[in-house]
């Protein structure tokens, strides 16, 4: 069972007779996270940092039940990142390369599975760093994630002193099981910039909210502002800042807050905002907006890739590097 590469030969296998339904129970929650790093090793990642750990020994039957919610919860994330991927390619082409447009239209190409490893990424760096955790700062943190830099022997200064308080939410002071172990080696400059041009191309999923003050306004949005906005100016501000506050939960929110994309009521995405709770949340301020989360530490390891490297994918990458203010 160890050689098996994907879920459904996994499962047909444990079913070939008695002794190996047995042996399939014995080890199933490893054998299923083995075979999903197998399939994607980003979305493994995923699963290792968001799945709540506990000990399936304290429960009768908890390795069935711990191998069920696992499959449950990867099963999910599979309609989220297709979800996402729909809409990208129903209103987002535009914005996307050449590659990233070819792998959505064709799920069976190589950059299909290229557009899939960036999504995952994406959201296994929302949920490290974003995802109301108070980590957007944490850039040595982000840049070690980037380049697949777990911790080893060489701890980083966060480990090696005794820590500021502040430390104590840094990522590296307590990574979570699996940290960058999918970004083995690095990831390349064509990575990094298809993780950017689908997070550029997630924001403008949301553009169509980005003027709705008087909605917003309605579903209490700006009842948590400190300081609350006192001109329609000032509210445009904070709508686009709890935006950006939106992007780091990661595409699940996105696509849960605009199942239609643009074509989504907007009463409808700021109630579904509500029921999450979404619209209690802490504005940054102007000096330090969230619109830099994930693309400011991505572009600066581009613009470092850049020194001395040449390949067929440089004019993208200076045409995405120069777009700064891209909302």
């Amino acid at each position: 069972m160890d050689e098996v590469d994907n879920l459904q030969d996994l499962f047909s296998l444990a079913l070939i007779n008695r002794a190996a339904y047995k042996a399939f129970k014995v080890d199933e929650l490893d054998l299923m996270k083995a075979t999903v790093r197998k399939i994607s090793p980003p979305a493994w990642e995923l699963r290792q940092t968001s799945e709540v750990p506990w000990d399936p020994e304290t429960l009768p039957g908890g390795q069935s039940l711990a191998a069920g919610l696992y499959f449950r919860h990867y099963a999910q994330d599979l309609c989220y990142v297709a979800g996402i991927k729909f809409l990208l390619e129903d209103h987002c082409l535009s914005l996307l390369s050449e590659d990233m447009v070819i792998g959505l239209r064709n799920p069976t190409s190589t950059q299909a599975g290229e557009v899939d490893a960036a999504v995952w990424r994406i959201w296994t760096f929302c949920h490290l760093f974003g995802n109301r955790k108070d980590r957007e700062k944490d850039i040595l943190g982000q840049k070690r994630w980037l380049r697949g830099e777990g911790l080893a022997a060489d701890l980083p200064p966060v480990c090696q002193t005794s820590p500021d308080p502040a430390d104590f939410n840094a990522i590296l002071f307590s990574p979570p099981e699996g940290f960058a172990q999918a970004n083995s080696g690095g990831l390349s400059r064509r990575q990094l910039l298809h993780m950017l041009e689908i997070w550029t191309a997630m924001g403008a999923l949301l553009d169509f909210l980005r003027k709705e003050t008087r909605r917003a306004r309605r579903n209490g949005l700006f009842e948590g502002a400190d300081p609350p906005p006192k001109t329609s100016k000032e509210e445009v501000r904070v709508l686009r800042s709890w935006l950006d506050f939106v992007l780091t939960l990661g595409p699940a929110a996105v696509l849960q807050l605009a199942p239609l994309g643009p074509k989504t009521d907007p009463d409808v995405a700021f109630g579904r905002a509500s029921s999450n709770g979404w619209i209690y949340w802490t504005d940054h301020p102007a000096s330090a907006p969230r619109s830099n989360f994930l693309a400011g530490v991505v572009r600066s390891m581009l613009r470092s890739s850049c020194d001395g490297e040449s390949d067929h994918s440089a004019p993208a990458l200076t045409e995405v590097l120069a777009t700064e203010g891209w909302r």
